[in-house]
């Protein structure tokens, strides 16, 4: 069973705008991928529809053995349980990355 399987998903949101048009993607336990590409691409989209942030309008998405066409609400904290995220944080990369007063 793969980790993620999307299958024709499509998100458009409540402004008219397409985020994601019929996006397939298979990722079998083990493997490591990147989401890459320019902004608006639907980079957020595609991460914020893997934990349930967002809702998908068509197509299948399966997660880490949930069915997120058919996932109750009650069952969303379950998931994200089973599903790491770390967000880019520019302030937060900031802060470790600048040299110290004392480093100068």
């Amino acid at each position: 069973m793969s980790m993620i399987e999307m299958k024709d998903v499509v998100k458009k949101y409540d402004n008219g705008t397409t985020a994601l048009r019929g996006v397939s993607v298979q990722i079998e336990p083990g493997e490591f991928a990147y989401i890459v590409g320019p902004s608006g691409a639907g980079k957020s989209t595609f991460i914020r529809l893997l934990y349930r942030e967002v809702k998908h309008d068509k197509g299948t998405l399966k997660v880490a053995d949930f069915d997120l066409d058919k996932i109750k609400k009650r069952d969303v904290p379950m998931l994200r349980r089973n599903v790491g995220v770390v967000f880019q944080d520019y302030k937060f990369c900031l802060l470790y990355t600048s040299p110290s007063p004392r480093d100068a």
